[in-house]
């Protein structure tokens, strides 16, 4: 779609690259564009960092210092808590997980649809 707003060429770059990259379904999932709220900059980046935790189960787990995409254990009983991305959708390309291990028993899956 063609940009008919007055806007920075970084703003009209990132709105291609959205655009041009996100699926429908992809696109559904990102905020969308209200001037002055959110910038076509900001939405890229929510694209390339969609893995968000979005529900955590048990009483011993948050998200660390609010961000949706990190958590960590509270407390000493953190066996019993879990960590799940219920809005990701695996499309193509390649995907990891990085861990910051602290204690000295971690117990660690990772599960994807088949």
């Amino acid at each position: 779609p063609a940009s008919t707003l007055n806007w920075s060429l970084v703003e009209e770059v990132a709105r291609q690259a959205v655009f041009s990259r996100a699926t429908e379904e992809e696109m559904g999932c990102l905020p969308q564009y209200v001037r002055g709220t959110a910038t076509w900059l900001s939405i890229l980046h929510r694209y390339e960092h969609l893995l968000i935790f979005d529900v955590l189960l048990g009483g011993y787990i948050e998200h660390r210092n609010g961000d949706k995409t990190a958590v960590c254990a509270k407390g000493e009983d953190y066996r019993d808590s879990v960590a799940v991305s219920g809005s990701y959708v695996m499309s193509s390309g390649a995907h990891y997980a990085e861990f910051l291990i602290t204690g000295t028993s971690p117990c660690i899956g990772i599960v994807r649809p088949m």
